[in-house]
């Protein structure tokens, strides 16, 4: 009998800055989906995003003081490294071959799901993984008709499913909804506006000490 190990969680995003709407619906997801571990995986050149306007080396920084407090979450650096596109199927595929026999866990929000169609060879993703989608509780999206027929077939209500195969199933976990985004804190920052519900205040100080997102800021 193949006996798969501890399954993994992976969440991506360029985190600038990282904030509460990035950790806090991820920690309340991967705890329902019993997954122990969250891989948060900073990319350096976002494929549906334009440049990030800080530099990887801060982005970085900021997500190790935010996420210091939680156990459960660490950091992979292999896509903030590299020098080409962020391509979530080229990761997850040196993933499976680091880890062959545990269950692969790829989080992402209900705006991700909506849009996952027009993903880079999205079919080949459940090749490779599971997806838990951070969504609030009682969520009235529209979903197309090609989305409606994908979770007829994968998606799961428990997260035993998550567990007892590698990949290819979807599980939709009940998330708070924060209504937080990195553009409006760049925006109140540099303002000079509180920020003290959006983000820990230690990214915050980084964020003051270092000059991040101001008018006048050269990298």
């Amino acid at each position: 009998m193949n006996i798969l190990r501890p399954a993994l969680g992976i969440f991506g995003g360029t985190f600038d800055p990282v904030h509460y709407g990035h950790t806090q619906p991820v920690i309340v997801a991967a705890r329902q989906a019993a997954v122990q571990s969250v891989a948060m995986l900073p990319c350096h050149i976002p494929v549906h995003k334009a440049h990030a306007p800080s530099a990887s080396r801060h982005r970085l920084a900021m997500l190790k003081l935010a996420i210091e407090q939680y156990p459960q979450l660490y950091i992979d650096e292999r896509e903030i490294h590299s020098d080409t596109p962020s391509y979530t199927i080229h990761t997850l595929r040196a993933l499976r071959k680091e880890y062959p026999k545990h269950p692969l866990c790829f989080f992402i929000g209900m705006d991700s799901l909506l849009s996952l169609l027009s993903w880079n060879e999205w079919q080949a993703l459940f090749v490779y993984c599971h997806f838990v989608v951070c969504c609030r509780p009682g969520s009235k999206k529209p979903l197309s008709e090609e989305l409606t027929h994908l979770l007829a077939q994968r998606q799961v209500s428990t997260n035993n499913a998550l567990h007892n195969a590698l990949n290819g199933k979807i599980f939709l976990a009940d998330t708070p909804e924060l209504a937080i985004s990195s553009s409006e804190i760049r925006q109140r920052i540099e303002d000079k506006q509180p920020t003290d519900d959006m983000l820990d205040p230690k990214v915050r100080r980084y964020i003051e000490t270092h000059k991040l997102y101001q008018p006048s800021t050269t990298f």
